[in-house]
């Protein structure tokens, strides 16, 4: 595994306490707008912005959380989950980089940023290790294809993780759709021949997807480390500055989680910001639907129902 060993010369916090005063600026907003409505909308309970990260991680504990990333930047835009994991579980985050981006040029400056973020984060990170003759753009297409599939099953039995996290079908990105065809064709493949259990976690970042189960919330703290770890990808922000708007993104997640997930109404969460994710268990080749009891988790509530599922 690789894992960057400074952020810049900064400390993990010292690189998160300025983006936790942007974080918060989104909260008085809110509230703002509350006071201007006349009556509170939301009482913000979970919204924690105190600080207070620990530079070392809590034991680990056998819980192995791997994230098929179609680029760089993915493993922040959708790792809300992933990070509260780590942090709440002592799980071994582990980042595969399926691409590094189709900008040669740029392909390793790009692994440096991700490195960094990765650091940022606590994640560890790895590379896919394209086969001869693989392209991802040639889904299910040509001995190159069976050959990464196969590598990446190797990958999963080597790692043998509890969670698999991959865009899901149609996230409206040729890499992203891509990567959710291969990743569902390892997890055909190790689940079919091998007697194991794994849970895949279907996420969305450029489309929003149908029929979401999960509602993670996000602590400001927790944000502002994911927005710290995000700015790492100064390359891509240069061109594109979409890290600032990714707290509105989450906002607007739980809008839509809330009217999409039937067991959060007709109450809205008592949260600003959360990722959607669609949860389902892999076992004999096959994916099962998973029905949670409590599909919605806010930033408060553990997760020891998801880590015990399977």
């Amino acid at each position: 595994m690789m894992r960057a060993k400074g952020v810049r010369g900064e400390t993990i916090q010292e690189a998160v306490v300025p983006w936790l005063s942007y974080v918060r600026d989104f909260v008085r907003a809110y509230e703002h707008g509350e006071s201007l409505s006349g009556t509170p909308l939301l009482r913000q309970k979970s919204n924690d912005c105190s600080i207070d990260l620990q530079e070392g991680e809590m034991p680990r504990k056998p819980v192995t959380v791997l994230l098929c990333s179609p680029h760089p930047d993915d493993e922040v835009l959708t790792g809300v989950l992933p990070l509260r994991l780590l942090q709440e579980q002592g799980a071994q985050v582990v980042n595969l980089a399926v691409t590094l981006g189709s900008n040669v040029a740029r392909q390793e400056a790009r692994w440096e940023e991700l490195l960094e973020a990765c650091a940022v984060l606590g994640f560890d990170c790895l590379q896919f290790q394209q086969p001869e003759g693989f392209d991802l753009k040639a889904v299910e297409s040509g001995e190159g294809w069976l050959a990464g599939v196969e590598w990446l099953v190797g990958f999963f039995a080597q790692l043998n993780p509890s969670f698999v996290f991959l865009p899901h079908a149609h996230d409206a990105h040729p890499a992203h759709i891509a990567t959710h065809r291969l990743v569902v064709a390892a997890l055909a493949l190790w689940t079919g021949t091998c007697p194991v259990t794994v849970k895949a976690v279907e996420t969305e970042y450029w489309s929003s997807m149908t029929a979401p189960n999960l509602l993670v919330g996000v602590s400001c703290r927790d944000l502002a480390r994911l927005l710290a770890g995000l700015s790492c990808h100064r390359g891509e922000l240069a061109r594109n500055p979409y890290h600032l708007t990714h707290p509105a993104r989450l906002m607007d997640t739980v809008r839509r989680g809330a009217e999409q997930i039937t067991s959060v109404r007709p109450a809205r969460p008592d949260f600003l910001f959360a990722e959607l994710y669609r949860l389902s268990v892999w076992q004999h080749g096959q994916s099962q639907a998973y029905t949670l009891w409590n599909a919605c988790l806010g930033p408060n509530q553990g997760l020891n129902e998801i880590v015990a599922i399977g």
